[in-house]
């Protein structure tokens, strides 16, 4: 398949909604709905600001794809009833223990194909890092099935992190200092490398910062927007990030892993011999693209 090819299979198209969730069900395991949960960065406050200032009703959103949660929860106090919905028990079972004292919150498991809401009843559909593990033909049917008129259908991606400073230990230079461009090739190994074979094979939407999306309704306006985060951290916490994408987990099973192990396998690759690195700062990507449900587009 094309890299840059943002249609979805004809094959793919005519698997059955069922089946097709299956295939993407990539985190369905308590262990990887825990590292998810933990590792992964909280949602950013700027899709929250976006979502609020695009959509025009506050009683429902729902998050498709919305693993332990943590992309669900922050929208608890902006409207009147939020659903979580996941394909992986893991994922909601995990959801439910983490948001039992918010009462306008419920995690549902199942196909985002068929979501549980009826029609015309959502303002808001959120999906985070999910665009490139999903069939969008049918959940645009979906999409326009639940949606309001005027409702908001919109996708959030992240770019992976590209160090842009080290601090040291010591500021004592020696031959095994890292630079910046080898720490960078290390991680890019981890990815491109270590990973290889392991990504899902449509994962050409980030690079793309779904601008590649085709629009909801045929000859649409769509909304994009692009801004970049930035934050210090360590090599460890960096690892445990990692863990949370689906290729590790794909690798710890295809190796016989643990994820501690193979946080410290990939801790030594980016180290490259150099203990002295003690934080560095990180940039990534963020994009979002969103689109509104015209009644009778």
């Amino acid at each position: 398949m094309d890299e840059h090819n943002a249609e979805t299979p004809k094959q793919e198209q005519e698997q059955p909604k069922q089946e097709q969730s299956e295939k993407y069900d990539l985190f369905n395991t308590a262990e990887l709905a825990e590292l998810y949960s933990k590792y992964q960065p909280p949602l950013d406050e700027r899709v929250i600001e976006i979502v609020l200032s695009s959509t025009k009703g506050r009683d429902c959103l729902v998050d498709i794809g919305c693993g332990s949660g943590s992309s669900t929860r922050p929208f608890c106090s902006h409207f009147s009833k939020v659903i979580g919905v996941d394909y992986s028990p893991a994922q909601i079972d995990l959801a439910k223990s983490l948001s039992q004292e918010i009462s306008n919150a419920e995690f549902l498991q199942g196909s985002l194909y068929e979501l549980p809401v009826a029609d015309s009843s959502v303002d808001c559909i959120i999906g985070v890092m999910i665009a490139q593990f999903i069939d969008l033909p049918q959940l645009f049917e979906e999409a326009k099935r639940v949606l309001k008129p005027g409702g908001v259908l919109l996708f959030h991606g992240k770019g992976s992190p590209k160090v842009v400073q080290i601090e040291r230990e010591s500021e004592t230079e020696s031959k095994t200092d890292t630079t910046i461009s080898q720490l960078n090739e290390r991680i890019s190994y981890i990815k491109t490398g270590l990973f290889a074979g392991l990504f899902h094979d449509r994962t050409h939407f980030n690079p793309q910062k779904y601008s590649n999306i085709p629009p909801l309704h045929v000859d649409q306006d769509i909304t994009r927007e692009e801004w970049i985060s930035s934050r210090w951290t360590t090599l460890p916490v960096l690892a445990d990030y990692m863990l949370t994408w689906s290729a590790a987990g794909k690798y710890c099973a295809k190796h016989g892993l643990s994820s501690g192990e193979l946080k410290e396998k990939m801790i030594e690759v980016m180290k490259g011999g150099d203990n002295g690195m003690c934080s560095v700062r990180c940039e990534a990507d963020r994009f979002t693209w969103s689109a509104c449900h015209v009644t009778g587009g």
